[in-house]
């Protein structure tokens, strides 16, 4: 498989230390190199993080840094890591690291309502923020599981870590939002954080996708790990391809979460046969965040394109308008469409009728996968 970027590891892009990395070994080496440079806060938020010498080998760093005077601060997911054994955390604990478990699972003896709420409202964000100088952003989480996984992370330097400081201190100190409108927080003229925190029918990153694609004039390329769009998004791409926009959606071949695959079917002929290139990407699990229009915009974060990350989770997104960015990203996404199955006529002909029934069954409960 032909990777973009040396090693099949980080894609540089020129100026202001914005990189693209593809692979999880090399976010994770690249991780390891900045914390050991941290000399006065570390947060870090992820959705998962699995037990192994990944999870160990930062561990012991974090420790390395607590032992040194740098303050720390992990949050983690209650359900996204909750195959994770608390001694892990534990150990964080122990060593100095301040620990925060994002919205623990209990059965309350009166309102099941509230856990209800507490299981589908979870905190799907995966960000780094090392002092006020560097970050990172995208959809990988910490574990062996995710090494072979085709993934974005995207790392930074400058004023933008300072912005991000205050999304990730909001959750920490269970802080309502203050300051920019409920859209995005613009990092610089380049770089925008976008915080996708669903409230009272503000659903900011749905809003992002369907406004950019309707301004799109030349190309939408987006690639998603789980793919289940709502009505409002469908019509966009689909009116988008209509006007000869050129729309391609990359999804994998087989994803994590077999469901999905399914409830999936339906949307994907739908697209392919009004005038979308749907693709599946075959290598490895795809679980790339990633939106391309034009040749001067890129999103790239932890949402996908399903109504727990439009509707429920806390998210975050990048907007990204540098245009050598876009174009590491056109790489990234050029390599995907060669190393996937195109979905046309033929390769619908072939989806069994029951795998179809099944597929439209699941998709009218989408909105819990």
């Amino acid at each position: 498989m032909r990777r973009a970027g040396p090693e099949g590891g980080a894609t540089e892009t020129n100026g202001g230390g914005l990189r693209l990395i593809r692979s999880a070994a090399a976010f994770y080496d690249s991780l390891m190199e900045d914390l050991s440079m941290a000399v006065e806060r570390v947060r870090i938020q992820t959705y998962c993080i699995e037990h192994g010498p990944i999870a160990n080998r930062l561990a012991q760093k974090l420790a390395e840094l607590v032992a040194r005077g740098v303050r720390v601060e992990f949050m983690y997911d209650s359900v996204g890591s909750m195959n994770t054994p608390l001694s892990y955390f534990y150990r964080l604990s122990e060593s100095g690291v301040r620990v925060m478990e994002y919205r623990p699972l209990s059965i309350p003896r009166k309102n099941y309502f509230i856990v209800i709420k507490s299981m589908f409202r979870r905190n799907h964000r995966k960000f780094v923020v090392i002092d006020s100088r560097t970050y990172y952003v995208g959809g990988m989480n910490m574990g062996e599981r995710f090494l072979d996984w085709e993934d974005v992370m995207a790392r930074g330097e400058g004023a933008p870590a300072q912005d991000l400081l205050e999304i990730f201190d909001r959750v920490w100190e269970k802080r309502k939002k203050k300051g920019p409108g409920p859209l995005s927080i613009r990092l610089s003229k380049e770089v925008e954080a976008l915080e996708g925190r669903p409230k009272r029918n503000n659903y900011p990153i749905k809003r992002l996708y369907v406004s950019a694609i309707k301004k799109a004039r030349k190309r939408v390329w987006i690639a998603q790990a789980y793919f289940l769009p709502r009505r409002k998004i469908m019509k966009t791409l689909i009116r988008a391809a209509m006007r000869g926009v050129d729309v391609r959606v990359v999804v994998p071949a087989r994803s994590d979460v077999p469901l999905v695959d399914l409830a999936s079917i339906a949307s994907i002929i739908k697209l392919a046969r009004h005038g979308v290139k749907v693709y599946r990407y075959t290598p490895a699990m795809l679980h790339t965040k990633m939106a391309l229009i034009d040749d001067a915009w890129l999103t790239v974060g932890t949402a996908n394109l399903d109504s727990m990350s439009l509707y429920w989770n806390l998210e975050l997104n990048l907007v990204i308008r540098r245009r050598e960015t876009v174009e590491e990203a056109a790489t990234i996404f050029g390599d995907y469409f060669e190393n996937s199955i195109p979905v046309d006529e033929e390769a619908i002909k072939h989806i069994p009728l029951h795998r179809r029934l099944l597929g439209r069954f699941l998709q009218y409960y989408g909105w819990i996968l």
